[in-house]
């Protein structure tokens, strides 16, 4: 079968079938499951089979089964079924590992010759179907395959699963299919049942040997004969529902009819159940077909088997009882709805057709109609009457039937019109009896028929009747006469007390009663006075009665009375023969007697069991053959084992006790075997028995046996009674004690299980050392059997620490097998067992079997180290034990791959241990005697010989382990770098003391080896040696890399200034180029021999060159002329010294000489030094090398009070990229405010000047600065530059104040922003004035070099301003700017930045943007036509803003002020100004006023910054290599809104959108209901937070540190305000985030502030009522189903308020809130504290009800009706909580409908009538769902019994 979606299997193999190749072969081994049936598979089959889960047989009604989902059940035992049917043999593998990929299966053609080939062939894999056809059949295998090339019939084989796989982990044995086989043989009887074409079913067991032994053989046929009849006392039992075969027998299935139920019903798809129509399947076709079949077929089919009965029983084939046990009884299935249901209406077809279905009681074999028949009475009817009314109306000829009870309950539910029926009636018997007379009728049944008749008390209805027995045994008619009756036996007391009381008939009853009456009246007065159940009876007393008076007594009570009852505590029983001379004890009759016979009714008690009861209290009688009666039994029990049993329960159990107790053990026990002998027991009596103490302890003490468990101690191996067996086991050591114990269900260990007990009082420290070697010695010598036994017993000693050594317990796992010599070599005595445990074979057998170590792949790594440490300590004393310690160990390790289940830190022990034997390095020439050379080594120390070459000098090498281990201890591993390095330091030192090394074989070889070595991992050898080791072999010598070279550039030879590498080590230049080995000469390194030559130079006494040095000079300096390499350091160049000599001095230094030499020898009479360059050198070398040229030097200027200066970075694009960064103009404005906070600042303005200066280019000091002379912005804050500044100003894109704590702003990329509008920016502060020209188009004079295109002029020199007032003129009168009035001018005292426009539109654009964050800021305009300087009037102010404190006060928590004072001591050791920044200690209130266009807006906020006290304080205390962190601040701004008349602040009712600041706001909106500060690290454009690495870890501490300390402490701070009435309408949550709101960057914050919301230790009092606040430990939330229902909602608020316990309080939750603690993982939290219905109506309502107000209680109570809750209606019925008409509040289950037909019993004073109108408990609903929780409505037995007995 293949599974769907998987192709089919061909109908014919692909290949030759012999030479496929099968992944497995396990479907043709092992025991399997066969199925033979005697049809073939027809072409439909064999596809429906194919189709898991799509039944072919669907449609066809002649099918039982639907293949594709019943088949699908046979792989709960195999993977792999077969099938041989028709033409084929087929096997299906869903897995595809038998058959290969997507080949789910494979069949075989019986047909077909190639596959006939291989059925034949291949004999053992088709041996399992050779065996089965040989036994079903009687052709051989080869006749089925080579001449029928059929098989006439079906065999299924399902191989057993015996081990997990894909489909199934469920492993099946023999034993599992034998299992099998039962639970089909419990209902084999049936299968057959309703099957059409199956006759017989047989169960076979074939074993290993060939022998077929039948299990079962069931068959079935249609006997032809008649009917056989079941057994009269037989009924039949209730089944289940068929389907053909039967369905499982479950709950669900079984119908509680007295038939088997057979359709074609539609099934679930696992066959299990039958589908109805449930709201699941409501349209489920085949639950509708269901429901069909149930409704039209079901009752014709059984009327028609009812029917079909009742003619077999007339022609009396079948017993009428048997047409009666067909009908359906209404009791048994009365809790199956649906099969209830299905039967009433069976009933209700049946009366409905009035067919003749009751037999009549004259003659059962004939049957009439309901409408016909005469039903007996209803009520409690004695037998004798129901017998005489019978035989009466039979003798009358009355169409009387009897019927069974359930028979006569289904006419009383189902029939339709049973008021029509005719039944027994006190009134119908009287018409009968008085039409027919009663002259036929028996005395006795006269009788009866009189207490029957009077029941109705028509007592006038009697006259005429002769029916009134008389004393001479004779009737006299009723009459208005006198009639005095004498004592009779024969009439009932019962009836002569109604006769009597008659009043219409003078009669007087003179009756047995008054017997009972006289005798007690007249008893002995000594009898009389004694209490005792005995008297004494002596014949000479005159008083006592005579000696025959008793058997007289006993004669007439047994003529006259059937019941001793009325006789009961009067002494009638002699317990011994009367005699008399002796005093003989008579008992009392009593109901709780302690009265045995010692012999009765042919049984006898045994002697000593008589003693025994009378010794304990009871009494035995003895002799007087004459006391009988038929009611004595109950008075005085026969000699039983139960009435001995009776007589000790009703013995006082006190005196029973002490009695037992003193009792001999032989007593006991012969006790305990006579009582063994009941069959067997009530619950009560085995209550009883277990409270005796008839039962040992194993220390033989006498115990009862309750709460004991019993161990066997009958046969075979058993417990020994010295081992320490627990109290609350007992001795079981014979048959009897097995028997009573099994009657008491007390659980009977086996010696396993009592040994399990043992082993577990050791495992819980209850034994002794002693016993528990005791114990435990006794285990094991038997563990054997043991163990075998109980698998359990086995476990909990493998897990039991019970050997002791050293004083310490361990497993049996933590011991080896002395037998195991390996052991004894490398472990002390210590690893094995004591030599208690170990004396015999079978406890060393048990030990192994609980885990003791016998193998060596079992040792532990633990204990391998410990051996190895062991053989590491040897090595110093015992060198020759120590090596064969390792030997030994190593041989364990080449064995077992030991190493495999060591951890890293536990193999790193193992090589850190000596114990490995090596030869030592260069023992060969040390030691002569061989066991001398060899010494154990860590394995670190070692390596394998195959680094012989490497490392063979240094290190002790090995090539005798196996790779494995090798491998595992990193002997393989690469030598150690250092190792190698030494070996190539040895090599050095013999190539010392060699003649000729450079033509040594292996001396080469080995270099060879070790520079492939080194260059294989040159990355571990270069940062362990130094560049300047020689370790380079050239021809000759060893030198360092770095001073070879491997090509000389072209054209210039240098060989007499650096070698080559030699030829045959090239393959190893990747090594070399690592440690300095140059490829090439580069331009550094050929100017490096310049620098060489001059340092050598230098060093001589006189410091000129030689001729060669001067010619190499020259040289390289005309190569790098024609090469056109470009030079940028001050290079040696030779220069003409003193008297014609030459040296070399640095290139800045010489010119070239372009005038007459004439005029050197006055410029060398200067102070300055002049060097002339060589003459050799032509003119255009010195050009390229740009050397300055001698005319330059003379004719250079002064510089005049420039100092150049500039941005040092790539400029232009740099500028580019941050502007696209900032990619708003309105951020200039930020930035320049940024930048005056960071400065200090409290007063920031702007300027927008229009005026255009056009003063005369030579007034500029560049030309082109005519350009930047038009409409600027101008920037004013009142705090001078630094110097710090002056520095950090021109670096773009640097950070520059990150470190700095105080600071907020990042110089170099915010002030960038200002290139949104000018080219050229200048900055004014101080004396200094700096101007910036990137471009370097406005400064080309001044500027040299374009990396640096700025510069920076000193203003003091009063000259510049001199030479150049046009550049300085526009700078007049703005912002107190004035450069002329002094000389030299002042400092200016603040900063003054000038941002020259573009255009003048940017201008105008530039006007209209502003933003501000500081104490003052203003904006004011100059016009175009604005003079110069510009007068004040010409200033128009655009906007200004202010910032001022309204409050402040002390954050409300002592906790948090320690916190914070800690962080602020913890910052100021690192960064002494953080006080500066913020004062976290004390929370403001902030009044912000802005004024524009003469518009004022005011807005207030609450204030509060923190540092953070956690992750954040660390972070920012310990340095990061990756960032360095600013101070961990955090803080908060809530909006306020204040009233002006009462000074009292509300919340803003705005929707605030929450945004981020970094002190200056940033464009990040948060979604929080407040502000958010922190020093944030922020992109380098400000517009969002890092959101990677080390900074977004950053960030994330300060959201969930000081940002969540701030959140909580502002909302104390609210909480404070709102208790002082500084705050008003202010509920709890109005500014607790919604975390679905939040972006996802502030989400940390939002789940780190809920979590301190709630955290148990510090959670802080947030909530509120709105009165009072409390911790989340004190709050109760009410579910959201709750609030559902507003009206009912409001009122569970009010009601939880009021009632629930202190100090809880109900605090409302809005959803969104509710959601936002779910969503930060907080919901369990959040249901600890929420309330559900259930819990409400408990704590809130159930408990307060009698406190409640009676509106509010009935309102919730009709709400706990309504909502109909198996919880609430379970407390419902536990309250008196109903109110009733009496204003009590009562039980529901004690509540009476006042509508209903009981309410007439009740008094509404009683308080069990509903109370209540239509509109609330008294509506149908409610009443309808009161009577379903157990209000009463109609009458029932026990209600009105109990009403009768209180009236």
């Amino acid at each position: 079968q293949t599974p769907v979606g998987r192709p089919t299997p061909p109908p014919s193999p692909p290949a030759p079938a012999g030479r496929r190749e099968w992944g497995s072969c396990c479907f043709s081994k092992g025991p399997a499951l066969y199925a033979y049936n005697n049809a073939a598979f027809t072409v439909e089959d064999w596809q429906g089979i194919q189709m898991a889960g799509r039944s072919v047989k669907r449609d066809d009604p002649s099918k039982v089964g639907r293949f594709g989902i019943g088949f699908n059940s046979v792989y709960h035992i195999t993977d792999v079924p077969s099938i041989l049917s028709s033409e084929h043999l087929g096997m299906m593998d869903p897995q595809e590992k038998v058959f290969g990929e997507r080949n789910g299966g494979f069949r075989w053609s019986l047909d077909d010759a190639e596959d006939q080939d291989v059925l034949l062939n291949m004999s053992d894999q088709f041996q399992p179907f050779r065996d089965i056809v040989s036994l079903v059949c009687e052709h051989g295998w080869s006749k089925v395959v080579m001449e029928d090339q059929h098989f006439s019939g079906t065999i299924f084989r399902f191989p057993l699963r015996n081990e997990a796989s894909e489909i199934s982990d469920n492993l099946y044995d023999s034993d599992k299919v034998v299992e099998l086989f039962d639970s089909f043989i419990a209902d084999a009887d049936l299968s057959l049942l309703f099957l059409k074409n199956v006759t017989s079913v047989s169960l076979l067991h074939i074993s290993e040997d060939g022998a077929v032994n039948t299990r079962l053989e069931v068959k079935s046929s249609v006997p032809t004969g008649g009917v056989l009849e079941p057994e009269e006392s037989q009924s039949l039992r209730p089944e289940q529902t068929e389907l053909l075969s039967p369905l499982p027998n479950n709950e669900s299935n079984k119908t509680g009819l007295p038939v088997y139920v057979n359709a074609c019903f539609g099934l679930t798809d696992n066959r299990r159940h039958i589908k109805w129509q449930e709201e699941d399947q409501r349209h489920d076709e085949h639950a509708l077909w269901n429901e069909m079949l149930m409704k039209k077929v079901f009752p014709q089919a059984y009327i028609k088997i009812i029917q079909d009965a009742i003619k077999l029983a007339q022609n009396s084939i079948l017993p009428v009882s048997s047409v009666y046990n067909l009908w359906p009884d209404l009791t048994q299935i009365q809790h199956r709805e649906k099969w209830h249901a299905l039967s009433l209406d069976v009933f209700h077809h049946l009366f409905r057709q009035n067919v003749a279905i009751l037999s009549l009681a004259k003659d059962e074999r004939q049957f009439i109609s309901p409408s016909e028949a005469v039903f007996p009475c209803n009520g409690p009817t004695s037998t004798n009457i129901l017998s005489a009314i019978k035989r009466a109306l039979v003798s009358c000829g009355e169409n009387l039937v009897t019927l069974p009870a359930s028979v006569a309950k289904a006419i009383n539910e189902a029939y339709p019109n049973p008021s029509t029926l005719k039944h027994v009636t006190p009134a119908f018997l009287r018409a009968i009896l008085h039409r027919t007379g009663v002259d036929n009728i028996t005395k006795d049944d006269k009788l009866s028929l009189l207490e029957y008749i009077l029941g109705d008390e028509q007592y006038k209805e009697l006259e005429g009747l002769h029916l009134l027995p008389l004393s001479d045994v004779t009737s006299e008619s009723f009459a208005c006469a006198i009639y005095t009756f004498y004592h009779s036996t024969e009439i009932k007391i019962s009836l002569y007390f109604i006769i009597c009381s008659l009043g219409f008939f003078r009669v007087i009853s003179i009756d047995a009663s008054h017997v009972a009456e006289y005798t007690r009246r007249y008893l002995p007065p000594d009898w009389k006075q004694t209490g005792k159940n005995l008297v004494a009876w002596e014949n000479s007393n005159s008083q006592h009665p005579p000696l025959d008076w008793f058997q007289e007594f006993w004669s007439f009570l047994n003529s006259h009375f059937n019941e001793l009852s009325p006789f009961t505590d009067i002494p009638l029983i002699p317990v011994s023969p009367l005699s008399h001379s002796q005093t003989v004890s008579v008992a009392k009759l009593q109901q709780d007697t302690t009265l045995i016979f010692q012999k009765n009714k042919h049984l006898s008690l045994p002697d000593r069991i008589a003693q025994l009861v009378n010794k304990v209290g009871g009494t035995v009688v003895r002799g007087n053959e004459w006391l009988k009666h038929e009611d004595l039994d109950s008075y005085v029990l026969c000699p039983s084992p139960r009435s001995v049993l009776k007589v000790l329960m009703n013995l006082d159990f006190q005196h029973l006790l002490t009695e037992l107790t003193s009792a001999s053990h032989t007593a006991c026990n012969e006790l305990k075997d006579y009582l063994s002998y009941l069959d067997s027991l009530s619950k009560t009596e085995k209550d009883f028995l277990l409270k005796l103490p008839l039962f040992q302890t194993m220390k033989g003490f006498s115990v009862a046996a309750q709460s004991k468990q019993a161990v066997l101690l009958i046969s075979g191996l058993t417990v020994p009674t010295e081992l320490p067996v627990p109290d609350f086991i007992i001795q079981c050591s014979t048959e009897t004690d097995r028997r009573l114990l099994q009657m008491l269900k007390i659980h009977l260990l086996d010696t396993a299980e009592a040994a399990n007990v043992l082993v577990d009082s050791i495992r819980k420290g209850a034994c002794s050392s002693e016993d528990t070697k005791k114990t435990m010695t006794w285990v094991l010598q038997h563990g054997k059997v043991l163990f075998s036994q109980n698998e359990s017993l086995k476990c909990s000693c493998k897990d039991l620490s019970f050997i002791e050594v050293n004083g310490q317990l361990k497993k049996a796992s933590d011991f080896f097998d002395p037998r195991i010599q390996t052991f004894k070599v490398i472990f002390e005595s210590d690893f094995f067992p004591p030599p208690s445990y170990t004396h015999s074979l079978q406890m060393l057998e048990s030990l192994t079997e609980i885990g003791l170590l016998n193998k060596e792949i079992d040792v532990s790594p633990e204990h391998l180290v410990h051996a190895a440490t062991l053989t590491d300590k040897l090595c110093v004393n015992s060198q020759t034990e120590a090596l064969r310690r390792a030997q030994v160990l190593l041989g364990m390790l080449e064995s077992n791959d030991l190493l495999s289940k060591f951890s890293h830190k536990q193999l790193h022990c193992l090589k850190m241990l000596k114990w490995i034997p090596c030869e030592q390095p260069g023992s060969e020439k040390q030691f002569s005697d061989k066991s001398q050379k060899y010494c154990l080594f860590c394995p670190k120390e070692i390596r394998h010989s195959v680094y012989k070459d490497i490392v063979g000098h240094v290190m002790p090498l090995t090539g005798k382990l196996s790779d494995r281990v090798s491998n595992r201890l990193g002997l393989k591993d690469l030598p150690p770098p250092e190792k190698v390095i030494e070996n190539l330091s040895v090599l050095n030192s013999k190539a010392l003391e060699m003649v000729n090394p450079d033509t040594d074989v292996d001396f080469k070889r080995q270099l060879h080896s070790i520079y492939k070595h080194m260059q294989d991992n040159v990355s571990v050898f270069v940062t362990m040696m130094s560049k300047e080791t020689c370790w380079l072999w050239t021809h000759n010598q060893f030198v360092a890399p770095q001073d070879l070279v491997l090509e000389y550039p072209n054209n210039l030879d240098l060989s007499s200034y650096i070698g080559k590498v030699p030829s045959e080590f090239l393959p190893y230049r990747t090594l070399f180029q690592r440690f300095g080995l140059r490829k090439v000469l580069s331009n550094e390194d050929i100017l490096g021999i310049l620098y060489s030559i001059q340092q050598t130079i230098e060093a001589r006494q006189v410091p000129f060159a030689s001729s060669s040095e001067v010619k190499v000079s020259i040289e390289i300096l005309n190569w790098l002329w024609k090469e056109k390499k470009t030079v940028q350091d001050d290079i040696p160049v030779p220069v003409i010294a003193e008297g014609g000599k030459f040296t070399l001095k640095p290139r800045s230094t010489a010119l070239f000489c372009d005038v007459s030499k004439n005029g050197l020898k006055e410029l060398n009479c200067r102070e300055e030094e002049i060097f002339v360059i060589h003459e050799e050198i032509p003119k255009a070398a010195a050009e390229w090398l740009e050397i300055r040229f001698l005319s330059t030097h003379i004719l250079d200027p002064e510089e005049i009070g420039i100092e150049q200066c500039g941005q040092s970075e790539p400029i232009t694009m740099r500028i580019k990229n941050i502007l696209k960064e900032y990619d708003e103009d309105s951020d200039i404005f930020k930035e320049l405010i940024q930048n005056a906070e960071d400065a200090g600042a409290d007063v920031c303005k702007f300027l927008v000047d229009f005026r255009v200066h056009r003063d005369a280019p030579e007034s500029l000091i560049d030309p082109d600065m005519a350009l930047c002379q038009g409409p600027c912005l101008w920037a004013f804050n009142n705090e001078q530059f630094t110097a710090e500044d002056w520095k950090n100003i021109v670096r773009v894109g640097s950070a520059s104040k990150e470190n700095q704590v105080e600071k907020i702003g990042t110089f170099g990329l915010g002030f960038n922003t200002v290139y949104h509008v000018t080219d050229v920016p200048s900055i004014l502060s101080g004396n200094t004035l700096l101007i910036l020209d990137p471009n370097v188009t406005h400064l080309t004079k001044h500027i040299k070099y374009k990396s640096n295109p700025g510069i920076k002029l000193d203003l003091s020199q009063r000259r510049i301003l001199r030479w150049f007032p046009g550049q300085f003129g526009s700078y007049e009168n703005i912002f107190d700017c004035t450069f002329t009035r002094k000389s030299p001018p002042d400092p200016y005292p603040g900063t003054l930045i000038k941002l020259p426009f573009r255009s003048e539109e940017e201008a105008c654009q530039i006007r209209n943007k502003h933003k501000s964050n500081i104490i003052t800021l203003s904006l004011q305009n100059i016009p175009h036509n604005g003079s110069t300087p510009p007068r004040d009037n010409e200033k128009e102010t655009i906007f200004i803003v202010s910032k001022t404190t309204v409050s402040a006060m002390e954050i409300p928590d002592d906790s948090s002020v320690s916190k914070q004072r800690h962080a602020e001591e913890s910052l100021m050791k690192v960064e002494c100004k953080c006080k500066e920044v913020i004062d976290s200690f004390t929370v403001i209130i902030v009044k912000i006023s802005s004024q524009q266009s003469n518009e004022t807006e005011v807005q207030f906020w609450l204030l509060y910054n923190c540092f953070g006290t956690h992750k954040s304080l660390k972070m920012a205390l310990h340095k990061n290599k990756q960032a360095s962190f600013s101070l961990p601040i955090g803080g908060i701004a809530v909006p306020l809104q204040n009233d002006p008349e009462t000074g009292k602040f509300t919340t803003l009712q705005t929707d605030l959108v929450g945004q981020a600041f970094c002190f200056l706001p940033l464009p990040i909106h948060t979604g929080l209901p407040v502000n958010v500060n922190g020093t944030f690290a922020v992109t380098s454009n400000r517009k969002a937070l890092w959101e990677t690495g080390v900074k977004n870890d950053w960030n994330k501490a300060l959201l969930q540190d000081p940002v969540v300390t701030a959140y909580v402490t502002v909302l104390k701070a609210l909480k404070k305000m709102s208790e002082d009435k500084q705050l008003v309408s202010y509920c709890y949550y109005n500014f607790w985030p919604d975390r679905e709101k939040v972006t996802e960057t502030f989400k940390p914050l939002v789940d780190a502030f809920y979590s301190t919301i709630v955290d148990d230790s510090v959670g802080p009092e947030l909530f509120s009522d709105g009165e009072q606040w409390f911790s989340v430990n004190n709050v109760i939330f009410l579910h959201e189903s709750i609030g559902n229902d507003e009206e009912i909602g409001n009122l569970a608020v009010q009601v939880c308020q009021k009632y629930v316990k202190r100090p809880n309080h109900v605090v409302t939750l809005p959803m969104w809130l509710r959601n936002s603690f779910k969503q930060a993982g907080l919901e369990k939290v959040l249901q600890n504290r929420t309330w559900n219905w259930e819990k409400f109506y408990q704590e809130a309502v159930f408990s307060n009800l009698t406190t409640m107000d009676s509106t509010s209680r009935d309102t919730l109570l009709l709400h706990a009706i309504d909502v109909n809750v198996k919880e609430i209606d379970n407390l419902l019925l536990c309250y008196p909580c109903i109110p009733t008409k009496g204003g009590q509040l009562q039980y529901v289950r004690k509540l009476v409908n006042p509508s209903g037909k009981v309410a007439c019993l009740f008094e509404p004073k009683e308080g069990r009538l509903l109370d209540g109108s239509e509109n609330d408990f008294r509506s149908p609903k409610r009443i309808q769902l009161l009577q379903i929780l157990g209000v009463h409505s109609t009458p029932k037995v026990q209600m009105v019994l109990q009403q009768l007995h209180q009236v």
